[in-house]
C-alpha cells in the first residue's frame, strides 16, 4: 500500500507548504511514500497562463525586486486569479488562497464539493488516474494549510471515495484543533488528524502498511517541487512543534495542552539543511515561541544563513537584548499576537506594547501585528487605533481568515486607521507591504532592501509606481498671511490630531504666529511647526507657576509629524529651519515631561532643559527648554531619561 501526501490546490503558491511536508515527515521510512504539491502544480497548469505565464516570470526572476515591475506582474496576475475565483467557486481568488464568503460551514463545503462537473473534479480526475491506478489501494493524506484548501481538499475527497474504493483517506492540519472541525469520518474522508501529535496519524499508517516509520521527523526537501514557487528563491513554511504536553498542577485538574518545541539545536539544524538544500527562507510563523525558547534559540543562530520569520506573543515577549541577538542571527520578521481574552484592559496593554516593539524595530526587525477576530470590543478598537497610529513600530498587520468550520463572528475586525487622524487629508495610495503576496515575499524583500526602505515604500494610487516617503519634501517658512486659507486650516487639524494641544486658541495663535513652517509631499501637508507670539495671559499663567518670565519670547511649538513620516528627520529638518530663521529672538519650548520623544528631538537641536514646573490646568509636570546658549543665568536641570 503506497501512501500518498497531497498539498491540495485553492492555496497560495508563494511558499513550499509546511503541512504536507511535516505529515511526510512523520511518516518518513514507511515505503513507498511520495508528496504530490497538487496546489503548486494547479498553479503553474492551470493559472499561470497567457500574460499570467510572463508576469509568474517576472517574480521568479530579478524583476521581484523591483517595486516597480513586481507591481506591473501583480497586476497581471490579478486578472488571472479574478477570472479563476468566479471559474472554480463565485469566491474570491488571492495569494493567499481562495476565498469562499458562502461557505459559512462543513455541511455547505461538502454538499459543493459533490458535484463532479466542477472544474476541479475533472483535474483531479485526470491528475489522480495516473498516481492511484483503479484497484490500488492507498492512504491518502490531505494536508491542509490555509482555508482555501478546504474546498480542494474536500472535492478530492469525495472523488476517491466513489471512484477508488480501496482508498482510506485522511485530512490532516493543524486548523482541525479548532471548536467545531472534522474529529471523525465524512463524505470526503474516513479520518481527520492533527499533526500536533503523529501518534495517530503513525499508528493508522503502520495498521495499513505494516510499516514503522522512522523516529526523526526531519523534513524531505527532495519530495518538494521547489523551484516552482511564486519566487525569485524558494521559501518553506515550517512548524517547530513536535507534539503537544499536557500541563497540570493537581493529577484531578483536566490540564492544558501545551505545545512541545523541537529542541533548538534540532531547529537550527534543520534550518542549516535546508539551506544546504537551496531553501532561502524560512517561515517558522504557525507558532508563537515563548520569551525562554526565543532567548536560547538567538545565540545559537549565529552564523545562520539565511532570513527567518518568526512568531511571538506580545504577552510573554522576550528581552530587548534577545531581540538584538535575533536580529543578528538573521530574524527579519516576527509576528506579534497580543494579548487576548474578554474583559481586557486597553490602558496598561497598550502602554507596555510599545516597550516591546521599539525595541525590536530598533534591531531591525519588522514587527507585523496578528489582528484579533472581533472588532467590537474595547480592548479591539484600541488595539485598532494603536496599530493606525503606530506605523513606525506596527510595520504591518493582518487580519485572521475563518476556517468553514469556525463559528462566524460576530463584528469581523475593521482597518487600523489613526483615530486623531481621521479628520486630516489622507495620504495617497498605500504603503508597499500590501502589496506584497505573503510573508515570503514580505521576507526576501525585508532581506535584499532592509526594514527601513522597505516601511517607507508608498504605491500612489494609480497602483503601479512606487515612491519612499520623505524623498520628495517640499518645505514652507512662511508668515500666516501668506498661506493659504484652506492650508492654514489643514495645518490645524494636522496640530489637532497630534492630541498634544486644545482647540481653544490654536486658530488664533495660528493666525498671529511669527512664522509658520510645513512640509508638502505628494499634494499633502506632512508635518508643521510653528513660531508663535505669546499672549499676556499665558505669559503671567508660565510666571506664577513655573517662575520664568517670558514676556518678550516666542514660543516654537504646535509640532506636529504624521505618523508614517515619523523617523524620517522631518523633525529636525523642521526645528533646525525655524532656528535658522528666528532672527535673533529669544525662544522657548513648552512641552510635557512625559513627551519623550520631543525632549530627545530638542537635545539634539543643541536646546536644555530651564525649568520643570506642575500645570494646574493641565494636572501634570511641564518643562521650559531653551537655546543651550540663551539665558545661561536660568540654569539647567537633567531629564529623567540622561
Amino acid at each position: 500500500m503506497q501512501i500518498l501526501v497531497v498539498n491540495p490546490p485553492l492555496g497560495g503558491a508563494i511558499a513550499a507548504p509546511c503541512a504536507a511536508l511535516r505529515a511526510a515527515s512523520f511518516l518518513a521510512g514507511m515505503e513507498p511514500l511520495a508528496v504530490w504539491d497538487a496546489n503548486l502544480d494547479f498553479w503553474n497548469h492551470r493559472l499561470l497562463t497567457g500574460p499570467a505565464a510572463e508576469a509568474a516570470k517576472v517574480w521568479r526572476g530579478e524583476g521581484f525586486y523591483g517595486p516597480g515591475s513586481y507591481l506591473s506582474a501583480r497586476g497581471d496576475l490579478e486578472q488571472c486569479l479574478e477570472r479563476a475565483g468566479q471559474e472554480l467557486g463565485k469566491g474570491s481568488y488571492g495569494f493567499a488562497g481562495l476565498n469562499l464568503p458562502v461557505i459559512l460551514n462543513l455541511e455547505g463545503l461538502l454538499d459543493k464539493a459533490g458535484d463532479e462537473s466542477h472544474p476541479l473534479s475533472l483535474w483531479f480526475a485526470e491528475n489522480l488516474e495516473q498516481r492511484l491506478p483503479q484497484g490500488e489501494k492507498a492512504l491518502v493524506l490531505l494536508c491542509l494549510e490555509v482555508p482555501g484548501q478546504c474546498l480542494g481538499a474536500a472535492i478530492m475527497g469525495r472523488w476517491l471515495k466513489k471512484h477508488r474504493p480501496g482508498v482510506v483517506v485522511a485530512l490532516v492540519g493543524d486548523c482541525l484543533e479548532q471548536a467545531g472541525a472534522p474529529s471523525g469520518p465524512s463524505a470526503a474522508w474516513d479520518h481527520a488528524f492533527s499533526p500536533m501529535d503523529p501518534a495517530p496519524l503513525r499508528d493508522l499508517a503502520a495498521s495499513l502498511t505494516g510499516g514503522v516509520a522512522s523516529p526523526s521527523c526531519a523534513p524531505d526537501l527532495a519530495s518538494l517541487a521547489l523551484q516552482g514557487l511564486l519566487g525569485p528563491v524558494p521559501v518553506i513554511s515550517l512548524r517547530p512543534v513536535v507534539g503537544m504536553d499536557l500541563l497540570r498542577e493537581d493529577p484531578r485538574d483536566p490540564g492544558i495542552a501545551a505545545p512541545r518545541f523541537v529542541e533548538v539545536e534540532s531547529l537550527v539544524g534543520m534550518i542549516g539543511q535546508m539551506a544546504a538544500g537551496g531553501v532561502a527562507g524560512v517561515l517558522l510563523a504557525s507558532q508563537e515561541m515563548p520569551a525562554d525558547y526565543l532567548r536560547d534559540l538567538a545565540p545559537a543562530l549565529v552564523g545562520n544563513q539565511i532570513p527567518l520569520a518568526l512568531a511571538a506573543s506580545l504577552a510573554d515577549p522576550p528581552s530587548a537584548q534577545t531581540l538584538a541577538a535575533l536580529a543578528q542571527g538573521r530574524v527579519r520578521l516576527i509576528y506579534w499576537s497580543p494579548p487576548s481574552g474578554a474583559g481586557l484592559e486597553s490602558g496598561p496593554l497598550l502602554s507596555a506594547m510599545p516597550n516591546t516593539l521599539v525595541p525590536a524595530s530598533r534591531a531591525g526587525l519588522w514587527n507585523h501585528l496578528r489582528l484579533p477576530m472581533e472588532g467590537a470590543d474595547p480592548w479591539a478598537q484600541a488595539l485598532l487605533d494603536f496599530t493606525g497610529s503606530n506605523p513606525h513600530i506596527v510595520h504591518s498587520w493582518s487580519r485572521p481568515t475563518p476556517w468553514p468550520w469556525s463559528p462566524r463572528p460576530i463584528s469581523y475586525i475593521g482597518e487600523p486607521r489613526a483615530e486623531g487622524y481621521r479628520q486630516v487629508a489622507p495620504l495617497p495610495g498605500g504603503p508597499l507591504w500590501r502589496k506584497l503576496a505573503g510573508p515570503a515575499h514580505l521576507l526576501l524583500y525585508l532581506e535584499r532592501h532592509g526594514c527601513d526602505s522597505v516601511r517607507h515604500w508608498r504605491v500612489r494610487p494609480e497602483g503601479d509606481s512606487v515612491y519612499r516617503l520623505g524623498e520628495n519634501l517640499e518645505y514652507v517658512f512662511a508668515e500666516p498671511k501668506d498661506i493659504p486659507p484652506e492650508e492654514l486650516e489643514e495645518i490645524a487639524l494636522l496640530v489637532l490630531a497630534a492630541g498634544k494641544v486644545k482647540p481653544r486658541w490654536l486658530r488664533f495663535n495660528l493666525a498671529n504666529a511669527y512664522l509658520v513652517a510645513y512640509v508638502r509631499e505628494e499634494g499633502v501637508i506632512v508635518a508643521t511647526s510653528t513660531l508663535k507670539r505669546l499672549r499676556l495671559e499665558y505669559v503671567q499663567s508660565i510666571k506664577e507657576q513655573s517662575g520664568v518670565d517670558l514676556t518678550g519670547y516666542t514660543e516654537r511649538g504646535y509640532i506636529s509629524i504624521r505618523p508614517e513620516y515619523r523617523g524620517t528627520g522631518i523633525g529636525n529638518a523642521l526645528v533646525q529651519g525655524m532656528i535658522a530663521r528666528s532672527q535673533g529672538r529669544k525662544m522657548a519650548i513648552i512641552t510635557s515631561e512625559d513627551n519623550l520623544a520631543g525632549q530627545k528631538l530638542l537635545a539634539r537641536n543643541n536646546q536644555r532643559l530651564a525649568r520643570t514646573y506642575f500645570s494646574k490646568r493641565l494636572n501634570k509636570p511641564m518643562q521650559i527648554w531653551m537655546p543651550r546658549d540663551q539665558d545661561p543665568e536660568l540654569g539647567e536641570e537633567k531629564c529623567s531619561w540622561q
